[in-house]
């Protein structure tokens, strides 16, 4: 019963912030027309998130869309060794609103591997926002991964790359946002953002285990 309560808080808790996350955007903070980027925490909303969720700290995006983009999907491939063994998993997906209207529709994603209890679970939550509204759709999404293969418990070292530059969103296609790494070595480190990492074939062959989370929109 506890750890039911644990992550029904977590995900009311995670849509507040989302939503705070939201509400704060301005011109500059906001990513281009049809863009994708990484979102940067205010000093008070990184003290928060480090308490509730600290595995998150560093799994938000931003992105901002034109009406010709009517859904965003959010999901992850898993790779070993750079072997895909498996896609499209967790996916979530949220339909952007145009009930006032053609408008932009900006947004926030968070995705991440949760291994703040005793079953490790991929984590996703999307905002969406219209610009001539104030209405805001949010979803929260927790699922087991998918095997017990799926885990970094056996890993001796954990590493993450992330968007470091933003991104041009193009309909259907899967623009990779950020990974989650194990590995072996305990040393191991990873250069570059994510979408160095996943058109470096090689870097991705040398590491274990990856958990690559994408976003489609379409």
């Amino acid at each position: 019963m506890k750890k039911k309560l644990f992550i029904a808080g977590l995900v009311l808790f995670m849509g507040f912030l989302m939503t705070a996350c939201g509400n704060s955007s301005s011109a500059q903070n906001e990513a281009a027309m049809n863009t994708i980027q990484s979102y940067d925490l205010s000093e008070e909303q990184y003290e928060l998130m480090s308490v509730v969720a600290p595995d998150a700290l560093e799994a938000i995006t931003q992105f901002t869309v034109d009406e010709t983009y009517k859904s965003v999907c959010v999901g992850y491939d898993y790779y070993e060794k750079g072997q895909l063994v498996a896609k499209n998993c967790a996916e979530s997906e949220i339909p952007f609103s145009y009930d006032f209207g053609p408008q932009n529709t900006y947004g926030k994603i968070s995705a991440y591997i949760d291994n703040n209890i005793d079953e490790e679970l991929a984590v996703i939550n999307i905002l969406g926002k219209g610009s001539d509204v104030d209405e805001t759709d949010s979803t929260g999404s927790k699922s087991p991964l998918s095997n017990d293969n799926q885990s970094f418990n056996d890993m001796e070292s954990y590493t993450e790359s992330v968007l470091l530059e933003p991104v041009a969103i193009e309909k259907n296609k899967k623009i990779y946002i950020r990974a989650e790494i194990g590995d072996s070595d305990e040393d191991f480190e990873v250069s570059g953002d994510i979408s160095s990492l996943m058109s470096h074939k090689k870097m991705l062959a040398s590491i274990d285990k990856a958990f690559v989370f994408y976003a489609i929109f379409k």
